[in-house]
This record gives structure tokens, C-alpha cells and sequence, in this order.
């Protein structure tokens, strides 16, 4: 059996603050670029907290820090070096940072100073240059092996890099300290590192707890680390350990209660929660956490408790956000739209409240609503959904033309969504039968990105439609020529030689390696019975059909399942399995036609 499916599918950059040029002139001849002050740089990534930016240096402020401070041992700058750094600068003021980060690098490299250094791994975060930063922080715990900065920076970017014993070697000198972030940082990081990682890591904790017996830090990222490993009642643990030395801390409380509902006590959780707040009522992130809880099962609740809350936050989109959706949830429409038409001012929020505001003047069929809001979604995960949606409700009001002239302005607007923008347009050309349209705009697409794995498995579904099967195996063998172990594809190709070819064994060593990949897909356990099935194995196919459909009581599934029944003589619970199906969906083409073929109507 064959899935098919669409695959859905953001980097604002502060202008840099650098030092003006006549001071680093001055300060160049004078002292050299070790004594220069440096700008932090704002970074943020998903899965980590922000490194914060330090408060802006002026001139006058420098000056006086400059007379004030000598940090480093004076020392001249050769020209040419001098030269670099100013061109650096300049380069910098200019906004041309990728040639400012060049020069730094070089003279970082050369010098070893530690203001130059400090500049280059400064900047190459700002940039977000993986590469550099990571050498750049590395060199500056060498050149600087006291400064905390320093070993923060290195064991970021060690983090990002896969290197998480070596970033916990510099996240400790950090705690040491009396700097957490960089271990939170780390730990964070580590959701996405192998469980040997992880457990790599949990192994240094004794030690740890050895050298800062106590410390929270420590607590509260061990019992982290241990829900990632999904060890949740040693994770529980941990985090009641921290809470008897520490009964107030937030992030100790959020992380007990998520565990309490990952373990399904949720009852226990919002309890717990509820019991939290009566300590520190304040908690804006445990209210919230609260509210997510009840929304599961009290909507009324959880409204109350954002209603709370935004009475105190007026203007927190990220609380307005979900009071909006429980709003609409009660049926309190009104109410929603109001709170989405004020969503809509917050540029985080825009896009999530428009696409709201679409799917309500959707539900009440308001027309001039629905083009306006949708059109309004520009960016975020809400951006191709908008898409799909108003595409699909111009062609149900007859406006196909439009509907694909609006997805081609999309694709030109936003070229990173191209691929997923050509898909959204073929299946929906597919979905009202004009297959040759819908092949054609793939092979337009793919023109354009040969390598795209989602538009050849899209076409190569097409090419079976109009029963060009050399074309379909074509495009599967693409994707595995890309990707050996791209369990779709695997899946796509066995199944699609078992029934158009006699090429079973091929057939069968095929769905058998997709299933070593997706093991318990239903999808390819399908396939499977129904190579079995050819290959005339008709007890095994029989188990594997079994279960497939318990897993997907599927037409398709169904029918192959009755057909093996059918043959192998097992006549009633074929018809059974058939019946099951056509009681929901009488015509269901599939289950008739397979009926029909074997004369069983």
C-alpha cells in the first residue's frame, strides 16, 4: 500500500553595534585592540536560550573605561594587522560583516590577542557562523582561560557541534562560577543528541555532585537529562530532590508537573500546579502551564485562568494567543475575533491570528473575510496551510484559474517555499482529475529542483495514475539513488512492482527493508501481505493483512485482506471484512470493484 501526502513545509538580524572609527583609530595607536571594549552580539536558536546582549558602549562611556582599566598587557599592532582591523571595523559599520568577520579571523588568528579574539567569536555569532565560532571560542578559552565569556561561548558552540562532553568541560568551569546558563544551554541542547550521548553526559554527574554538592543547577539539568532519556521516575526523583532544598523554584515546579502528565497522573499535575500557585500566584509561566493542563478537559477553566491572566498582561500576545482559542473553543465567537483582530497588531502573532480569522469567516462562509484573511498569513508555520486552505475554498467557489494564479504569485513572492507550493497546486489539480495538468506542473517543478525527493515520490504516484509504471519506478529510483534508506520510496517501489509487475522477490526484498526502517507502519505491513499473497504464501500474507488492518481499518487494506480470505476459501469473513467497510461508505469503489473481480457480490 501507498501513502501519499505533501511534506509542509525563518533569521531577523539586529543592526550591529560597532565601535565608531575614530575611536578605534585612537585607541589602535594608543593601546593596540586588546584594551578595546566589545559589543556582545543576540543570538538565539530554538533549541537554546538567547545569549544576552550587553548594554551598548558609548564613546564618552569607553573613553572613561579605557583610562580606567588596562585588562591586557599593551602592545603594538603591526600595520598590515592594523590595517586589517580597521577594515574590519569599517567593514562592520558599513554592515558588511562576513568581510568584517574575515579580517578578525585573520588577525585572530595571527595576534592571539584577546580583544581581536573576543571580536571574532562575537561577531561569527552574530552571524550565526558555526564554524568560526566554534574555532573562535575555543581559541579565546586558550588565549583568556579565566574568562568566563569565553568558556560560555565555547561551550555553546561544543553543544552545537555535537561535542557535548567537551562542551560540559567548559559549562563547568561557568557553574564553577556561579553561572548556570551555559549547563541549561547545553542540557537543552542535548534533546537532540543520541541516548549514548546523553548517557555520556549523565556519567560525569556523580562527579559533579562531588564538586558542588547541592547546587540546583546541577539538579534540575540531571533530571533534564533523565527525562530525555525517558527515565521519568529517576527524573521525578531528581526534581523532588531539588524542590525540598528549593520549594519555590519555577523551573523545578514547571518541569515536576510535565512529568506528573508525561507519566499520565494529570489529575496529580494540575493539582500540584494549582497547590504551586497558591505560593507564588504570580508565576505568569505556571499559570499557563496550568491553564494548557485544564484546557485538556476543563476548556472553562483553563478560559478562567487566561482570562486572569491577560487582566494582568493586557498586551502578551503569547497569553492573548491561546485565550483566543479557548474563547472560540466555549463558542464565545465574539470574543475570539476581538482578541484575534488584536493579535493581529503584534507582528509574532499576525500571521497565526489572521489564519484564525480566515478558518472562522470560513466556517461562516464570508467570502470577502476569508480572501482577505488568508492572503494576510506571510510568514510561520501557519504560512502553507493559509495557502491550502484558500486555494481549496476559491476552487470549491469555482475560481480554479484564480486559485493557481494566487499559488504561482506565491511561488515568486516566496521562492524558499517553492517546492511546497508546487506540491500544494499538483494535488490539487490531482483532486479534480486533471492528472495531465498536475504531472506536467511536477515535471515543471522538478525541472527547477531535480533533487526534491517530495516532487519525484508526487510524481511518481501521477505516473501510476496514468499507468506509466516505467515512469513511476523511475522516479522511486531517484529518491534511492538520493536516499538508500527513504522507507517511502522502498515501500512505493515494492508495492508498485508486486501489482503491475511479476517481480516479486525484488518486490519483496524491497517492502521488507522498508519495514526494517518504519517497523509497525501499517502502510508497508500491507505491502507486504500482498507480495506474500503473490508469491503464494497465503497463511503469511493472511497474518500480515490482519495486521495491517487492525492498525488501519483502510479500504484498500480491507479489500486486500478479503481477497486472500476470498481465494484461500474462507469465504464469510471475507465478506465480513467487506461489509465492515461498505457500512460506512456503501460505494466505496475500492471494496465494489474488488467484489465485482471476484464475482462475490
Amino acid at each position: 500500500m501507498i501513502r501519499n501526502g505533501v511534506t509542509r513545509i525563518n533569521n531577523s538580524m539586529k543592526k550591529p553595534c560597532l565601535t565608531p572609527i575614530v575611536l578605534v583609530l585612537a585607541m589602535l595607536m594608543i593601546h593596540g585592540c586588546a584594551n578595546q571594549p566589545m559589543d556582545s552580539v543576540a543570538h538565539e536558536e530554538a533549541t537554546t536560550p538567547a545569549v544576552e546582549p550587553e548594554a551598548e558602549i558609548t564613546k564618552a562611556d569607553t573613553l572613561e573605561t579605557e583610562e580606567a582599566e588596562q585588562v591586557y598587557p599593551v602592545r603594538p599592532f603591526s600595520t598590515e594587522g592594523l590595517y586589517d582591523l580597521l577594515v574590519g571595523e569599517l567593514a562592520g559599520i558599513r554592515n558588511n560583516l562576513p568581510l568584517s568577520l574575515e579580517k578578525y579571523l585573520s588577525q585572530a588568528r595571527q595576534t592571539r590577542d584577546p580583544g581581536v579574539v573576543s571580536r571574532a567569536t562575537r561577531i561569527a555569532a552574530y552571524l550565526e557562523n558555526r564554524a568560526a565560532l566554534l574555532e573562535m571560542s575555543l581559541l579565546w578559552t586558550e588565549v583568556e582561560p579565566d574568562n568566563l565569556d569565553a568558556h560560555s561561548m565555547a561551550s555553546l558552540s561544543l553543544s552545537r557541534d555535537g561535542q557535548y562532553i567537551n562542551a560540559l568541560t567548559h559549562a563547568e568551569f561557568a557553574l564553577m562560577q556561579g553561572s548556570g546558563e551555559p549547563l541549561m544551554t547545553l542540557v537543552i541542547s542535548a534533546n537532540q543528541a543520541s541516548t549514548q550521548q546523553r548517557e555520556a553526559l549523565l556519567h560525569q554527574y556523580p562527579r559533579l555532585e562531588t564538586l558542588m554538592p547541592g547546587n540546583r543547577i546541577l539538579l534540575l539539568t540531571k533530571a533534564m537529562l533523565l527525562r530525555q532519556q525517558d527515565q521519568l521516575p529517576d527524573a521525578l526523583n531528581t526534581v523532588e530532590q531539588l524542590l525540598q532544598k528549593a520549594p519555590t523554584e519555577e523551573a523545578a515546579i514547571m518541569l515536576k508537573a510535565q512529568l506528573l502528565h508525561q507519566i499520565g497522573k494529570k489529575e496529580e499535575a494540575s493539582a500540584f500546579l494549582e497547590h504551586s500557585l497558591l505560593n507564588i500566584p504570580n508565576s505568569k509561566r505556571l499559570r499557563l502551564q496550568y491553564a494548557r493542563f485544564l484546557a485538556e478537559d476543563d476548556l472553562e477553566g483553563a478560559h478562567q485562568q487566561l482570562t486572569s491572566l491577560v487582566e494582568e498582561y493586557p498586551n502578551d500576545p503569547d497569553l492573548i494567543y491561546p485565550l483566543a482559542l479557548a474563547s472560540r473553543g466555549l463558542g464565545l465567537r465574539v470574543m475570539a475575533q476581538q482578541l484575534l483582530i488584536k493579535l493581529t497588531r503584534y507582528p509574532s502573532t499576525a500571521s497565526s491570528a489572521h489564519f484564525e480569522l480566515g478558518t472562522m469567516a470560513e466556517q461562516d462562509n464570508h467570502i470577502e473575510s476569508v480572501l482577505m484573511h488568508y492572503r494576510q498569513v506571510h510568514s510561520g508555520p501557519k504560512f502553507l496551510p493559509a495557502a491550502v486552505r484558500l486555494s481549496k475554498f476559491m476552487i470549491n467557489h469555482g475560481q480554479l484559474k484564480n486559485a493557481r494564479l494566487y499559488l504561482q504569485k506565491l511561488r515568486l513572492t516566496n521562492p524558499r517555499f517553492s517546492a511546497a507550493l508546487y506540491q500544494i497546486e499538483s494535488e490539487l489539480l490531482a483532486e479534480q482529475q486533471l492528472i495531465d495538468d498536475a504531472y506536467h506542473l511536477l515535471s515543471e517543478a522538478i525541472l527547477q529542483e531535480p533533487n526534491d525527493i517530495q516532487l519525484l515520490y508526487m510524481r511518481s504516484m501521477l505516473s501510476e495514475k496514468k499507468n506509466d509504471y516505467t515512469s513511476s519506478e523511475k522516479d522511486l529510483r531517484a529518491i534511492l539513488a538520493q536516499d538508500s534508506d527513504n522507507a517511502m520510496a522502498l515501500n512505493a517501489l515494492g508495492y508498485t512492482l508486486t501489482v503491475h509487475t511479476d517481480r516479486y522477490e525484488e518486490a519483496h526484498e524491497l517492502i521488507l527493508r522498508a519495514l526494517e526502517l518504519n517497523p509497525g507502519d501499517p502502510a508497508t505491513i500491507d505491502s507486504l501481505g500482498w507480495v506474500l499473497y503473490r508469491l503464494g504464501k497465503y497463511d503469511d500474507a493472511i497474518h500480515q493483512l490482519r495486521r495491517a488492518i487492525e492498525k488501519l481499518p483502510d479500504p484498500e487494506v480491507a479489500s486486500h485482506l478479503g481477497e486472500v480470505l476470498w481465494v484461500t476459501g474462507q469465504r464469510e469473513e471475507a465478506t465480513s471484512v467487506w461489509k465492515t467497510i461498505l457500512e460506512n461508505d456503501p460505494d466505496n469503489d475500492i471494496i465494489r470493484q474488488t467484489m465485482k473481480r471476484l464475482q462475490a457480490e
